[in-house]
């Protein structure tokens, strides 16, 4: 378990990350005692407590818990008020949270994407989804928001078939992200890991796609989803009907 003097020690640190994700010295909103209540509180039950028959997943947040921190705070810059925790009060920011398929367009559940077709890469995370209503293939773009600290991909599917999942961010490829068949086996966390969080703030514009291959057939089964943890804006977290969120409304994902 983290503790609230723990998560200050390491906001007053953290900030010396920022350049390396392309932020400036501006991003250096402290925590307040009562944010890092707030925000112990919300780690240890969601990602400690609640997965303490996984404790592989719940030692691979606390190895990424600098990056989450760093996402609070430039969560703080960028929607200008306090953090509150999973069930903030109004005018605060939701987090850390578990991160929402519908955050990133891609359906009411991660389990959205359907069948798979196998042989070359399939559109994922675009703008081309039911919910997102936009050019298939095109990136989305994240919203003021939201925040999101992505430190893994995961198949949540029995028998997971994805290989690879390619990202590019903000019009860059990134080098693939390699499942295969660590993933397949019967112990496996189904989780692979990153060395470095990916940190997806305003105006980020974001594709994935992934592949399998052919030698299963023609389609597949398999649902991938981000692991992490995510910073929304309370007023986003009362939005239940995931149609609801998607657009320039609520600005948490937008085409691109």
């Amino acid at each position: 378990m983290i503790s609230a003097d723990e998560v200050i020690s390491r906001a007053s640190r953290v900030v010396d990350l920022a350049p390396s994700y392309g932020l400036d010295a501006s991003v250096d909103k402290r925590l307040t005692s009562e944010e890092a209540k707030r925000f112990a509180r919300a780690f240890n039950r969601q990602f400690i407590v609640e997965l303490a028959d996984r404790p592989a997943l719940s030692e691979m947040y606390v190895r990424h818990l600098d990056e989450i921190i760093l996402g609070a705070l430039i969560a703080k810059e960028q929607m200008g008020a306090d953090i509150g925790g999973e069930f903030p009060d109004p005018n605060q920011i939701g987090g850390p949270v578990e991160p929402r398929a519908a955050y990133f367009g891609i359906g009411d559940d991660w389990v959205d994407i359907g069948s798979i077709t196998t042989g070359s890469p399939q559109n994922w995370i675009h703008s081309g989804t039911t919910l997102m209503g936009g050019t298939s293939g095109n990136p989305v773009r994240i919203g003021r928001n939201a925040v999101h600290v992505i430190f893994g991909v995961g198949d949540e599917c029995p028998s997971p078939k994805i290989e690879n999942v390619f990202l590019k961010v903000d019009g860059n490829d990134k080098p693939i992200i390699m499942l295969g068949e660590k993933l397949r086996l019967q112990n496996s966390l189904r989780i692979k890991e990153l060395d470095k969080s990916y940190i997806f703030r305003r105006n980020t514009t974001l594709l994935g796609k992934v592949f399998a291959s052919a030698g299963y057939g023609s389609t597949v089964t398999s649902i991938p989803y981000l692991v992490g943890a995510s910073f929304i804006a309370e007023s986003i977290l009362r939005v239940q009907d995931a149609a609801n969120i998607p657009g320039t409304t609520n600005e948490v994902v937008m085409t691109a």
